[in-house]
């Protein structure tokens, strides 16, 4: 049996309740005992769409020369930036810093959110040299997410 499986809130018969989106959580049902109480740990999924955003956003800033590495330690320095990191201290009193993961089970989407939001504002700010830019650009990325920009260019005769 898996420890995490996908639900959806629903109301059957007049009752607020899970209901298991597959196997894995029809499977999880069937192992407890009718009655049980059990703790959950419920999260929003992550939007697919901001994760595309993102690594649109940082192909954006790598193509147009801001960025000298690759899309990893780009990731990375936004992680730092933002101050997405986990903080330790070693025996000799030294401070560490590690970027933590976004991976889609670590954030829940309004998590991410705030974490995109931070990035646009942390790349204009110190890479881009554009402090008043921010919202511009990410207006610019949710476009090109959405297809605007690829549906222009497709109808003047040009690449997207």
């Amino acid at each position: 049996m898996t420890s995490k499986a996908a639900f959806r809130h629903d109301v059957i018969a007049g009752m607020h309740c899970l209901v298991p989106c597959d196997a894995d959580g029809f499977e999880m049902l069937l192992a407890m005992k009718r009655g049980k109480e059990v703790l959950t740990d419920i999260h929003t999924p992550r939007n697919v769409r901001h994760h595309r955003m993102l690594f649109l956003l940082m192909r954006h800033v790598i193509d147009g020369g801001a960025w000298e590495g690759d899309e990893e330690t780009l990731l990375d320095w936004i992680k730092y930036a933002v101050g997405h990191v986990k903080t330790s201290i070693d025996h000799l009193g030294k401070v560490h810093y590690v970027p933590k993961s976004i991976a889609f089970v670590s954030m829940d989407q309004a998590a991410f959110l705030r974490f995109f939001e931070r990035a646009v504002f942390a790349i204009c700010h110190r890479l881009l040299d554009d402090a008043e830019g921010w919202e511009k650009l990410r207006d610019e990325i949710i476009e090109i997410v959405d297809g605007r920009y690829a549906s222009q260019a497709n109808h003047m005769g040009r690449a997207a």
